[in-house]
């Protein structure tokens, strides 16, 4: 049989030279975004045959995942208008997946017999559409080579590698013999008699015409695992009819990064890239030997880069086909098809702004939760780095959305790691990055999350123990966040530039990954992230959330660092290492000899002189008599007989079983420096007894924690104390001084019209407000800790008893007056007396010391004091209880005191109409409006200086005083006013009735009439006005009028020369909605009888 020539082009190059957008314009081939892609596998193809190098084989990969495919309107089946329908190609590779999720695509354009799939260790069931067109092994009559395709057999719907491998090969050799390829020993063909079942001796068998030709068995190995490429090779190459080619697409031999020829019979090599290059293996083959053997009489191989094409394989008909592509990619982007919906994504990164650099960012979460969902692992991580874009608007998620948050194509990873493995993964992330929302070289290293949280401090310095102060794993039975467990396995998910790329997370999640049950991370290169981002958002039945989760926190109060780390070396002596679990474990014996506490802290003061003592307890609650005597200490730890202890603890001691004794040392504070200093005190133990893989010595152990602070600053309020005793006793002043006021001018109009008891409660009230600053001024430098929890409690004593003493008695005051008014109104006649209006104080007062007394009881409040910042020489003193029933009695007496100012509000609303004389409505109103806005600046200053006495103290005392000083000033200064007003009144009506005298006795000099004769007509005309004013009073009487209402007058009928006042009195107090014409017709008359002068008769 003559030799021939075979041609094995291999490229895994992708469909467009690169995204849909690039090579804008196909004719100008010197641009290198159109370099790449099968057009330029098309063109080296091409050429070749123009050459005459010989028949040639190309197969594809099928292309799932790029942005093109997803976003082209014909989706997978683009991959046949390019490979088969422009350049021809017969067939293509795939993964078992393909056969399994085509998440509801149009696939009819990859189910032909002229464009199939090639896979040959799938288990697929004949009832599967894709049964009739899937090809095991591909028989390309063009090179004579069949082609067979083996993919990693642990992927869903995969048969086992090897023996599918066997079994291909055997098939080829089978249809090799029944063509009478295979020459005797005697150089005669030896061929299989269908019909007879026996071998023939006549030259060529009367069934070769059944074959065309005799075939060359191609082997591609698709997968990056290297136990299972080593089996299949093995396999391959002591096969009875080895395959003429194996070649690999994943570098899992680095031997044959250049083609060699094994038992000169195999060709064998692997590509680095198959998607940037094209590999040309040129073979000439002889004929089949005894053994059915192929020979390789030559060999050539040549890889051409698909981005240096030489210009002479950029001719018209690779131009054409750049066109061709243009064509389609322009397709794809007006489509751009929607993938799902999610809420509002912001923006991820812009110029050096880097968001995932900085901690939790929605794009991170989204992306990892697709990569989880996907594996169904227990969490998902993906670097800070690669994510990106500017977000999208809340509604639909298109394909060109996802491709912008993340343009690589990385393909999904998964594996198994035990809780050990993700600490040290976990643990080296926060420990670099920067943390920082711009560009740093280190900050992609922080990883986003899912399924999982965890907490670090920024604070704590990376290169010591860690940053890492917890990590909790989302558990799917639990349905809730449980701890990291130490040897757990946990599986995870993440992409292949982790896995692959990304020093030295490959490492992390490859080769460190040595715990039993442990999987190092492999990747599938059939699930690119971006489409299982878009198949994740597809799945969800509602918009994907893209709030923070609060999957990486920050915690700046944390300082315990999370340790999951151990070596042997590490190992205490009653302990021993087990290497499959990397732990260690206890011995058996001795574990019950211990002190009594792991930790024994100190604080001290620098300079301090003397030594500090200390004690533990050392115990044997073991069965066996056990001897101590201490090994390892600082220089600063005394040990011998200190204080009144006869036992000396530096010399060894036996204890018996169940003997304890007191080991007392003492700390020498003048060998440390400011800080903290924390250090192991050891003792060893000897015990009886053999304990296999543990020594008879033992180690225990305890800490000794010595915090040496500078003088420290307790940060009292002595400068700021004056400012609030001067608020204090302005606020008393002015509550003493209007009490005072309000009995002095009692028996005023205006006074008597405002109630004067009410008001001097008020006053009452506000004086023992103000009383509150005494015990806001006490703190521990004026007083014991007893006596500052005392004054703690008093604070609120004093408050809230003075505020329901003031806003009880003004919803009493203006109840009273809006009972009798509506009565009034009604027509009918009440008396409303002090003793009926005083109930509503009695009622508040005593609720509030009901509750003031269980909370004083029960759960009161003690003095603290707290380090600043966790600076034990910062520290500041604060008021708090140590249960939590105080916030319980708290939120009733806020809500008591509430319903008390609500109350007066009402009252107030409904004598809003009333004159300012009898009621405060419009000033309450003003008093409360102030009060708001004090508050609202006021509270949230008191909650952000808590740590800060000085300001604290200063805010709270000026609370009370405008509170007691709004209140005072709102209700008495109108009051005043209108008292002054009224006596300037008073002072022009008897300027009034002078002048009309002196009028009257010159009228009498000029008409000569006598005096007897000018009493009398003054006489007539005073009696007129007195029936007039009676008129009035009567239309007043008619009204119902508090007459005998005990609330303002004891009789209506007196008339004195200054009765008009009485008058007016009657008529302002009959203002309301129902008698406001009565009042208009009153005021109207009096105004009347004042301007003709007669009511200073």
């Amino acid at each position: 049989m003559n030799s021939t020539f075979v041609n094995l082009f291999v490229s895994f190059a992708t469909l467009l030279p690169g995204d849909p957008a690039d090579c804008p314009d196909p004719t100008n081939v010197t641009d290198a975004s159109c370099a790449g892609g099968l057009a330029s596998v098309a063109s080296v193809i091409r050429h070749s045959q123009r050459r005459g190098d010989g028949p040639a084989l190309h197969i594809p990969k099928l292309d799932r995942v790029s942005k093109f495919v997803q976003m082209h309107p014909e989706g997978w089946g683009v991959n046949r208008l390019i490979s088969h329908d422009r350049f021809g190609w017969p067939a293509y590779f795939t993964s078992p997946s393909l056969f399994s999720e085509t998440g509801g695509r149009d696939v009819s354009l990859l189910r032909t017999h002229d464009f199939t799939p090639i896979m040959t260790n799938v288990d697929l069931s004949p009832s599967s559409p894709w049964s009739p067109y899937l090809q095991g092994v591909y028989f390309d009559e063009g090179t004579g080579l069949a082609q067979i395709h083996i993919r990693d057999d642990t992927q869903p719907m995969a048969a086992e590698a090897v023996s599918s491998l066997e079994a291909a090969l055997d098939y080829v050799a089978e249809t090799n013999e029944r063509a009478g390829c295979f020459e005797n020993g005697e150089g005669h063909a030896t061929t299989f008699d269908a019909e007879e079942g026996h071998d023939s001796d006549e030259g060529h068998s009367q069934w070769s015409h059944l074959t065309a030709q005799c075939w060359s068995a191609v082997v591609l190995f698709n997968e990056p695992n290297q136990d299972q490429y080593k089996a299949c090779l093995e396999a391959a190459l002591q096969h009875p009819h080895p395959p003429l080619v194996f070649y690999d697409m994943d570098e899992n031999d680095a031997r044959y990064a250049t083609p060699k020829i094994v038992n000169d019979r195999t060709v064998v090599f692997h590509l680095p890239d198959s998607t940037d290059a094209v590999s040309h293996l040129r073979l000439e083959v002889g004929g089949y030997d005894s053994g059915g053997r192929r020979t390789i009489q030559s060999m050539e191989y040549t890889a051409q880069a698909l981005d240096g094409l030489p210009m002479e394989l950029k001719d018209e008909d690779y131009v054409a086909d750049l066109k061709y592509l243009r064509t389609l990619a322009d397709q794809a982007l007006e489509n751009d098809p929607i993938v799902g919906t999610s809420e509002f994504m912001p923006f991820t990164r812009e110029g050096e702004w880097r968001k995932c650099m900085g901690g939790e960012c929605p794009i991170g979460n989204l992306f990892t939760d697709a990569m989880a969902w996907a594996a169904d692992a227990d969490f998902a991580v993906a670097s800070s780095g690669g994510l990106r874009g500017p977000g999208w608007p809340a509604g639909p998620v298109r394909v060109s959305d996802l491709f912008a948050a993340l343009p690589f194509m990385n393909d999904l990873c998964t594996g198994v790691m035990s809780g050990v493995s993700v600490f040290k993964l976990l643990n080296y992330s926060t420990a670099v990055a920067t943390y920082e929302s711009t560009y740093t070289p280190m900050g992609d290293r922080l990883l986003q999350l899912s399924g999982m949280r965890m907490t670090y401090n920024t604070l704590v310095e990376g290169d010591g123990t860690g940053r890492l102060m917890a990590v909790e794993v989302w558990d799917k039975e639990e349905k809730k966040y449980l701890p990291l467990e130490r040897l757990k396995l946990y599986t995870f998910a993440t992409d292949s530039w982790m896995c692959g790329g990304f020093d030295p997370f490959p490492s992390l999640l490859g080769e460190e990954l040595v715990i039993e049950g442990e999987v190092p991370g492999s990747v599938d290169l059939n699930e690119n992230i971006q489409s299982i981002v878009g198949e994740y958002l597809t799945e969800l039945d509602k918009p994907y959330k893209t709030s923070i989760q609060q999957r990486l926190v920050n915690d700046t109060k944390a300082f315990t660092p999370l340790d999951f780390v151990q070596t042997e070396e590490s190992c205490s002596m009653d302990h021993f290492w087990e290497s499959q679990t990397l732990t260690c474990k206890p011995c058996p014996g001795g574990k019950y000899v211990s002190f009594s506490d792991e930790l024994v802290s100190f604080v001290v003061l620098d300079g301090s002189e003397g030594i500090i003592v200390g004690r533990e307890i050392l115990y044997n609650r073991e069965t066996f008599d056990v001897t101590v005597a201490p090994r390892l200490s600082p220089s600063w730890f005394l040990l011998g007989s200190l204080g009144n202890s006869t036992n000396d603890a530096s010399k060894p001691m036996v204890l018996l079983p169940g003997e304890s004794t007191a080991i007392e040392f003492g700390i020498d504070s003048s060998q440390l420096t400011p800080g903290t200093v924390r250090s192991t005190v050891s003792w060893g133990v000897v015990i009886d007894g053999e304990y296999p893989g543990c020594l008879t010595d033992l180690d225990i152990s305890f800490d000794v924690l010595v915090e040496v602070r500078d003088e420290e600053d307790l940060n009292q309020i002595d400068r700021i104390r004056p400012v609030g005793l001067t608020f204090m006793a302005l606020a008393m002043a002015l509550s003493f001084f209007f009490a005072a006021y309000t009995w002095k001018k009692k028996e005023q109009r205006v006074m008597k019209a405002g109630q004067p008891h009410f008001l001097l409660l008020i006053c009452a009230g506000t004086f023992i407000m103000a009383t509150s600053i005494i015990p806001l001024s006490i703190d521990d430098s004026i007083a014991s800790v007893e006596g500052c929890s005392k004054a703690c409690m008093s604070f609120p004593w004093l408050f809230l008893i003075g505020f329901t003493t003031t806003f009880s008695a003004l919803t009493a005051k203006i109840w009273r007056l809006n009972r009798v008014m509506s009565n009034a109104r009604s027509m009918s006649r009440v008396a409303v007396t002090e003793r009926e209006a005083i109930a509503p104080i009695l009622i508040f007062s005593v609720l509030n010391v009901a509750l003031l007394l269980c909370w004083t009881l029960v759960d009161p409040l003690v003095w603290n004091r707290e380090p600043i910042d966790d600076d034990p020489s910062n520290t500041y003193g604060f008021c708090a209880s140590e249960g939590t029933a105080s916030i319980a009695f708290i939120t009733v007496l806020i809500l008591l005191n509430l319903t008390a100012l609500v109350l007066a509000c009402v009252q107030a609303w409904r004598a809003r109409k009333m004159d300012d004389e009898f009621t405060e409505s419009r000033w309450l109103g003003m008093a409360i409006m102030s009060w708001i806005q004090v508050l609202v600046i006021g509270v949230p200053v008191i909650l952000l200086t808590r740590s800060d006495p000085i300001a604290s103290y200063f805010t709270q005392t000026a609370l009370v005083f405008l509170v007691c000083v709004s209140m005072l000033c709102f209700i008495y200064v109108p009051k005043m006013r209108m008292m002054s007003k009224q006596s300037k009144q008073r002072e022009s009506l008897s300027q009034i009735a002078m002048n009309s005298r002196t009028a009257s006795l010159g009228r009498t000099v000029l008409t000569g009439m006598s005096t007897s004769e000018l009493n009398s007509g003054r006489e007539q005309r005073y009696q007129q006005r007195i029936r007039e004013l009676e008129a009035l009073l009567d239309e007043a009487q008619g009204a119902k009028t508090l007459k005998g209402s005990g609330v303002f007058f004891d009789s209506q009928r007196e008339l004195e020369v200054n009765g008009h006042r009485k008058e007016s009195q009657i008529a302002d107090f009959c203002i309301d909605d129902t008698e406001e014409t009565i009042h208009r017709l009153s005021v109207s008359k009096l105004k009347r009888m004042s301007s003709s002068g007669n009511l200073s008769i």
